[in-house]
């Protein structure tokens, strides 16, 4: 009879902190209403930046490494798929700034892997005073580094950590980077979505380097977030395909189901342990 109690108990704990679990590994999937001009977007839940983002790597000694990325959302995705977004990079952008630390791993072979450290931070600007018009009618401008931070702060957080890894072939290296970031901002007159806020997201990037179809993107960039090149000195100018997944952050009570299933998990772990005694 005792053993029926508890796995009953056991059975709505389960049934009390799944849900919250479950929670944590879902996107946020809303809208965005860039401004009142600007037709809304989504529902989304993923930025897809372009492919031509760069990533500037600037050694602090042998193995720790400041890095410094910039690029522009080129669409919204909804799980995968490309979502309503128009006007974008033509009536208005979005672009997006990041920074933080490296460590290398000791290498294996060609591979080299590396982490990333948490104390970094990146931010989502939105422009949508220009009016230019052409092919290009963006204001950002990889070659003169400007136009990536002059517009207003939509998102921000900060870099919780991450991977990757590089593999070098003649010349080029290859790679790939995972971060883990935690929203801290995200402009509510903008984003709405039922019934979770936006928490923290998952970004995901390609990296290339010295391969022949970035040659004239990559040579042009002398600055990266006002941080100079130079390659007498070991940096490194990555051309980097990223996007990011945006994560919800659950409601109080969310969290509250969560902390009762875990008061249940203690009181039957004291009565157990009252009876053994």
């Amino acid at each position: 009879m005792k053993t029926s109690k508890f796995a009953a108990a056991t059975l709505a704990l389960a049934c009390v902190v799944a849900p919250v679990a479950a929670i944590a590994d879902t996107t946020w999937d809303g809208t965005a209403k860039y401004s009142s001009s600007i037709p809304l977007v989504g529902p989304f839940n993923t930025y897809d930046f372009s492919s031509g983002g760069v990533l500037l790597i600037d050694p602090i000694n042998g193995t720790e490494a400041n890095g410094y990325y910039q690029s522009f959302v080129a669409t919204h995705l909804l799980n995968g798929a490309e979502a309503p977004s128009a006007a974008l990079n033509s009536s208005y952008e979005i672009t997006i700034a990041a920074n933080f630390k490296s460590v290398l791993e000791p290498a294996v072979g060609k591979t080299q892997s590396f982490t990333v450290q948490s104390g970094g931070t990146f931010a989502l600007y939105l422009d949508t005073t220009f009016s230019s018009t052409g092919p290009n009618p963006t204001k950002h401008n990889f070659s003169s580094d400007t136009g990536f931070m002059d517009g207003t702060v939509i998102m921000s957080g900060n870099i919780l950590g991450g991977d990757g890894t590089t593999t070098t072939k003649g010349t080029t290296q290859s790679g790939y980077a995972d971060l883990e970031l935690q929203v801290t901002y995200a402009d509510p007159s903008i984003y709405s979505s039922t019934p979770f806020a936006i928490g923290g997201g998952e970004s995901s990037f390609l990296l290339r380097l010295n391969h022949a179809i970035d040659t004239a993107f990559i040579n042009s960039i002398s600055k990266v977030q006002s941080v100079t090149y130079d390659g007498t000195t070991g940096d490194l100018k990555y051309a980097a395909d990223g996007y990011l997944v945006l994560t919800p952050v659950p409601e109080p009570g969310s969290y509250a189901m969560l902390l009762a299933g875990l008061g249940l998990l203690g009181t039957i772990a004291r009565r157990r342990s009252a009876r053994a005694g």
